[in-house]
């Protein structure tokens, strides 16, 4: 570029005019603001569809853990627990939902576990939400048929383990490559039953 051309371009640059410059900012300004607006209406619409279609796959999850007629929510809640419920059936409560919320691989797996009033022994696991690794942590917290290997299970013997203890006895065979994934559903479980242990 030759120096004329330089500064002709350094004297354009320089003669922009303070009011042009007011008008972009003002229009860039109202562009975010009407598109702040609209996110804003559509949150507005599509949250309570969002929370209902959520309640609903909780509550389904909870029938699966340990079907009841209904489930009382409990105001105290132990540490680690998100949400605990009782399982009432024919005016008896059969056992607790407990909602616990570790940590996997990639992030927190939110789950539901059922235990028995009585035996204080897993009905049932779910998952609700997770972000586990596609063909790896997905192994554990998508498959039911793994998830079903705490039926059962208790800490008559102590806290459950992965891959230790006896065979069926305070261990959860958890999937190879999936180490991480399958602590972090186990740390739920063990926690949902020291929950429900508290409760006396």
């Amino acid at each position: 570029m030759s120096n004329e051309n330089t500064a002709a371009a350094e004297k354009t640059r320089l003669e922009l005019d303070p009011k042009y410059i007011l008008h972009i900012a003002g229009t860039l300004l109202g562009i975010c603001l009407v598109v702040a607006l609209l996110l804003g209406v559509v949150n507005s619409f599509t949250k309570p569809v969002i929370d209902a279609a959520q309640a609903e796959k909780t509550a389904a999850a909870m029938r699966q853990v340990l079907p009841a007629d209904e489930y009382q929510p409990m105001e105290t809640l132990p540490d680690g627990v998100l949400s605990l419920n009782a399982a009432v059936s024919g005016g008896k409560t059969v056992g607790y939902v407990v909602e616990v919320e570790p940590s996997g691989s990639q992030g927190k797996i939110t789950m539901l576990v059922g235990v028995d009033a009585e035996t204080k022994a897993v009905t049932g696991v779910s998952v609700t939400s997770q972000k586990e690794t596609a063909n790896i942590g997905t192994k554990v917290v998508n498959d039911q048929s793994v998830l079903d290997r705490f039926i059962g299970l208790s800490h008559a013997e102590g806290d459950i383990q992965v891959n230790g203890g006896t065979e069926g006895v305070n261990r959860f065979d958890g999937i190879s490559g999936a180490t991480v994934s399958s602590k972090g559903v186990t740390t739920g479980v063990n926690t949902a039953l020291a929950a429900v242990e508290s409760l006396g």
